[in-house]
């Protein structure tokens, strides 16, 4: 049984099956998709069995989104896959933007600091990044299934308003 998980910041806290269960939860709600507390935590008990299966003493919080990223989508929630996805993607390039400004801020003289050119094009940078890989990661899941290349265009077309063929150019480019 899992106890602890280690955060990014390397510190070791319990392990707790309905914080991954709200996250699902939300994710289901950011997309719109009907469902209720009990499927989250069902699907969070899946995502803990799968840890348990994977027999890693200490297991990152990194590794536990991924392992629910892949429920997520092996269980056909494809779209709340994507929210979780996004959800995630936003928070990891917060921490990178919030670290950039810091950076950023450090080298300039004060008199000499625009916060808010430095934020629009961190920003920019970042949107176009986050969507790639994404779309990316989700391609890549789909794959490690096994599905046809087919399903996989459609499901990424869905999911991400593409165009199948849009969806087959991010397939060939892994």
């Amino acid at each position: 049984m899992i106890e602890c998980i280690r955060k990014r910041d390397g510190r070791l806290v319990a392990f707790e099956v309905n914080k991954i269960a709200g996250a699902i939860y939300k994710a289901f709600q950011a997309c719109e998709k009907k469902a209720e507390l009990k499927t989250a935590l069902e699907i969070a008990d899946v995502v803990q069995e799968r840890l348990e299966n994977k027999q890693i003493a200490l297991p990152t919080v990194e590794l536990v989104q991924d392992t629910v990223e892949e429920v997520l989508i092996e269980l056909g929630y494809v779209r709340v896959a994507k929210a979780y996805i996004l959800y995630r993607a936003e928070r990891s390039h917060a921490r990178e933007v919030k670290q950039a400004v810091m950076k950023s801020l450090e080298k300039q003289d004060d008199d000499k600091i625009n916060i808010f050119e430095t934020l629009e094009s961190l920003m920019n940078d970042v949107k176009e990044k986050t969507r790639k890989e994404d779309i990316l990661t989700v391609v890549s899941l789909l794959q490690d299934m096994e599905l046809p290349d087919e399903e996989i265009a459609e499901k990424i077309a869905l999911a991400f308003s593409l165009s199948v063929d849009k969806a087959f150019e991010y397939i060939h480019y892994l």
